[in-house]
């Protein structure tokens, strides 16, 4: 039995959607998508998944690549180290665009530079380490005592304080992804050389 789970603002009604159409164009445009695909040999397919992964990490609307669709699952069944991976990490955003690119996907590394140019602002020295999907600056973590946790690993945590950290490399991985988007042929953006330039 087919059915639509959606969402609206409390001021609009969603519109119909046929469940049969939308699973079919859905289908339709993630095999459009993964068919783009350059690279070749027996493990295209194997390939192809991962790429899809990734790619479903990208936010549409923004260009933020998260770096994962969890939060709070433990590193170790009852640790305490469950954090929040909803969050657009650059060095990790970096390493999703390299596989793109090297697969011959280039739009995304397009977005995510339009995503990045609006996340800092255009102050190449004010960048964070990581940022919210639609660019937010403040990520403050907050551990959720009511929730019990997977299989009662606690804390629950919405957010992450690693954005107050200081991590020098994400200088070296963000000029690594844009080198590598110039070297397939994405022109350079202005902001692109403001950041190359300090």
């Amino acid at each position: 039995m087919p059915f639509i789970l959606t969402w609206s603002p409390l001021t609009s009604r969603p519109g119909h959607v046929d469940a049969e159409q939308a699973l079919t164009g859905t289908e339709a445009g993630w095999k459009a998508w993964s068919d783009q695909c350059k690279v070749t040999g027996p493990y295209r397919r194997f390939v192809q998944r991962s790429l899809i992964t990734l790619k479903a990490l990208t936010y549409q609307p923004t260009g933020g690549i998260v770096a994962a669709a969890t939060t709070s699952l433990p590193e170790r069944v009852g640790g305490m180290r469950n954090w929040d991976y909803r969050i657009c990490w650059l060095r990790d955003a970096t390493f999703t665009l390299y596989s793109l690119m090297s697969a011959g996907y280039f739009d995304e590394a397009r977005d995510w530079t339009n995503w990045l140019l609006r996340a800092v602002a255009g102050d190449p020295s004010q960048l964070q380490i990581l940022y919210g999907i639609a660019g937010e600056r403040r990520l403050p973590e907050v551990e959720l005592d009511w929730l019990p946790g997977y299989e009662g690993s606690r804390p629950v945590r919405v957010g992450n304080a690693a954005s107050l950290q200081l991590q020098l490399d994400v200088y070296g991985e963000v000029m690594d992804a844009l080198h590598l988007a110039r070297r397939v042929g994405l022109a350079p953006t202005e902001a692109d050389g403001r950041c190359s330039a300090r």
